[in-house]
């Protein structure tokens, strides 16, 4: 019997292939986000998890994350129909409105989940509660893929099998 995360992960490895061999995705597919009200609103509407990266401008790492991760993901319908993925840059003179109306710099938002490092993947509910473990840093992408899963399985409240 297939593992349940199978399927989505081979269609992700080869979209991965396919887009690389190709070299038309530059990481441009992951959208920002500024306003988090209005994001909760929509995650409340889909019954989605947010995965929320935050990232920084001169982050190589950052890059190779939406390069080879999250940009292949956005075009999979396994994934867009499971999570809303969203990319916060902390530089200054970033703003947003958080998940209670309130404008406050983007490094500010993001001091109260405590990240220190960029890329760090958070993955949050409607009201901005952290709803499964975080990942921080990106090492290789191997295996990267089946933390993501079973973060999104878990904030999802699917428990994996």
């Amino acid at each position: 019997m297939q593992h349940s995360r199978t399927k989505p992960f081979l269609r992700l490895l080869l979209c991965l292939l396919m887009l690389s061999a190709s070299g038309l995705f530059a990481g441009e597919g992951v959208p920002s986000v500024e306003d988090f009200q209005q994001l909760a609103r929509e995650a409340e509407r889909r019954q989605l998890p947010i995965l929320l990266m935050v990232s920084q401008y001169h982050c190589g790492f950052c890059e190779r994350m939406k390069e080879e991760v999250l940009g292949p993901m956005m075009l999979s319908s396994d994934y867009t129909s499971r999570v809303l993925i969203r990319e916060l840059q902390i530089d200054p003179g970033q703003y947003v409105t958080d998940f209670q109306g309130q404008r406050l710099s983007a490094e500010a938002f993001t001091a109260r989940y405590k990240t220190q490092v960029t890329p760090t993947l958070l993955f949050l509910d409607a009201q901005g509660n952290e709803a499964a473990e975080r990942i921080v840093g990106i090492n290789t992408v191997d295996f990267l893929i089946f933390y993501i899963e079973d973060a999104i399985n878990e904030a999802m409240g699917v428990q994996a099998r």
